[in-house]
């Protein structure tokens, strides 16, 4: 049991080191640790751009795109320095409307700094790699409110069903659109 422990914690729970890159991209979330995640590593001057995405409301009256947008304003950040993607419903779309946006833009997006939930982090990687296949991408990676780490996934049922669930997607996900691991 502790190889396969091993394993699934390799595969799924990727954190990369900041550099200086073209644009922060903050994926559909609702999930504060993101947000705040992304707003850090602008403030620590590692882009000067951020694309907040997501369309989802879940009966909020506001877009995932729209909050991250509003709290990073609130929090210091200049609006133009945020482009916003609001149609997205998935992290497939994420990707790709997102990409739309900074195409239209003209934006160079060479290097991305891809903020993440931990659990989230190795599909979210292979989905926006397809998606910028010439873009060095590096996945910065936060614990949010459900506080799974690499260290406590397999602990506790709920968070073992998060991190099996992402297992579950990444198969569906390799199978569906070829992604690389």
């Amino acid at each position: 049991m502790n190889k396969n422990r091993k394993a699934i914690t390799k595969l799924i729970f990727l954190s990369d080191k900041p550099f200086k890159a073209d644009l922060i991209i903050s994926p559909g979330t609702f999930r504060k640790g993101v947000v705040e995640k992304t707003l850090e590593i602008y403030k620590q001057g590692y882009a000067n751009k951020i694309i907040t995405t997501g369309g989802v409301t879940r009966d909020r009256g506001i877009t995932e795109g729209q909050y991250q947008k509003e709290f990073l304003i609130q929090n210091g950040v200049p609006s133009e320095d945020i482009l916003l993607e609001n149609k997205s419903l998935d992290t497939s779309e994420n990707a790709l409307f997102a990409k739309e946006i900074l195409d239209k833009e003209g934006f160079k997006y060479e290097k991305i700094l891809l903020i993440s939930k931990t659990y989230h982090a190795r599909r979210i990687f292979m989905t926006f790699k397809k998606v910028f296949p010439k873009s060095q991408i590096r996945v910065i990676s936060t614990v949010d409110d459900k506080d799974i780490t690499k260290d406590n996934w397999y602990k506790d049922d709920e968070k073992k069903e998060m991190v099996m669930g992402e297992v579950m997607k990444i198969g569906k996900y390799f199978l569906k659109d070829d992604l690389e691991l």
